[in-house]
């Protein structure tokens, strides 16, 4: 419709162009301050710019181009006889037509400076740190997204939602003004994955789960993984240490020494296989420990001196009686397999929760000696 109107309009100059009268500019300024007067109706044609006007009722000249408007997108080729695209000016692929302030010219994007934009392609030129640089001027978190779902938010603790303000809230979530990075997830779970070429299966990742636990899953040795961080469900939380996935990687700790430099094994947690065999071994130079428990070292246990009646718990091992009181055992069924000794330097007798001595009967009693005692899980058995 837009062209019909710019056709009908060109032809309708051609067709009046015979009845118009011709002025000049200083003509245009006379007519408009009523200077000289114009003839309503009729066609004038200002020849220095090549304008036309229509006079009105007032005297006055009215510029006909002026009072054409269009909401739609022009079109044409930008040349006599179609002349309402805008014309290519000499642009070559991929520029740009930039307004000097008086016509359009071609400009190449990219070779602005300084550059206000960051490319598809990267720039490399016209960028100044810190003065350029991603992100936001004002306190609105800045988001990068993909399928226009969140993936990382980065901003004010506030800014982003993340301020817990109560009374529980631990350091650092009651801090308004941290810095953050915020990592988002879906169905409760988010990750931050690492590159890392000779893993062959298990990448190395930061990662959440539906049920609000937090892992880091770490690739070994090319085929093997180590895994911390929390589990459980509804309150019931714990902490897992993990190490596969043929069953016999060990957990080692470490402490490093500056001078002379080397690293010394402290402690070693090491499975024998594709079992539920394990052993631990402390202070053992890299050697696997030839029990479920043991120590290149010295071992230390408690120990108490009992003048007034003592209940013993699981704090409790070696226990010095120095006067005749009585001796409270923990119920065998609580702590089966515990050790305790019990030495009794002073004469006479004390009493003690019943334990089945060497002889297989119940007894209460206990004198000048020292008597070994461990649970069955039923019994406190003498075993010395």
């Amino acid at each position: 419709m837009k062209q019909i109107a710019s056709i009908f309009f060109l032809f309708f100059l051609t067709f009046v162009a015979s009845a118009q009268t011709l002025i000049t500019p200083a003509d245009v300024v006379n007519f408009q301050t009523a200077t000289t007067n114009a003839n309503e109706n009729d066609m004038y044609q200002e020849t220095t710019n090549n304008l036309f006007y229509i006079g009105l009722s007032s005297g006055r000249l009215k510029l006909i181009q002026d009072s054409i408007k269009t909401d739609a997108t022009l079109v044409g080729a930008g040349f006599n006889g179609n002349t309402l695209k805008l014309a290519q000016q000499g642009a070559s692929l991929n520029q740009v037509l930039k307004w000097t302030g008086t016509t359009w010219l071609p400009a190449t994007e990219t070779a602005v400076t300084p550059i206000n934009s960051w490319l598809f392609t990267g720039n490399n030129t016209g960028v100044t740190y810190p003065t350029n640089f991603l992100g936001t001027t004002i306190d609105v978190p800045m988001s990068i997204r993909s399928n226009n779902t969140a993936m990382l938010e980065v901003g004010r603790r506030q800014a982003i939602g993340l301020l817990d303000a109560g009374s529980t809230g631990l350091f650092p979530y009651n801090q308004p003004n941290a810095s953050v990075m915020y990592v988002r997830g879906t169905g409760g779970a988010s990750a931050l994955q690492f590159e890392a070429s000779g893993a062959a299966f298990y990448k190395p990742i930061f990662f959440t789960d539906a049920d609000g636990n937090f892992k880091m899953r770490g690739s070994s040795a090319g085929t093997d993984f180590f895994e911390l961080g929390s589990a459980g469900t509804a309150n019931a939380g714990k902490l897992d240490f993990t190490i596969g996935d043929d069953g016999d990687e060990p957990i080692v700790f470490n402490k490093y020494n500056y001078s002379p430099v080397g690293t010394v094994e402290m402690m070693r947690m090491q499975g024998t296989g594709l079992n539920n065999t394990v052993r631990v071994g402390v202070n053992m130079a890299g050697a696997v420990a030839n029990s479920t428990f043991q120590v290149t070292g010295s071992v230390a246990t408690n120990i108490a001196i009992a003048n007034a009646a003592l209940t013993l718990t699981e704090l409790n091992h070696t226990v010095i009686v120095t006067a005749n009181v009585n001796i409270t055992l923990p119920a065998a069924s609580t702590c089966i397999g515990r050790l305790y000794i019990v030495k009794k330097t002073v004469t006479g007798a004390a009493t003690i929760t019943s334990y089945v001595n060497n002889l297989g009967i119940a007894n209460t009693t206990f004198t000048l000696g020292v008597l070994q005692l461990q649970s069955d899980g039923t019994n406190w058995q003498q075993i010395n």
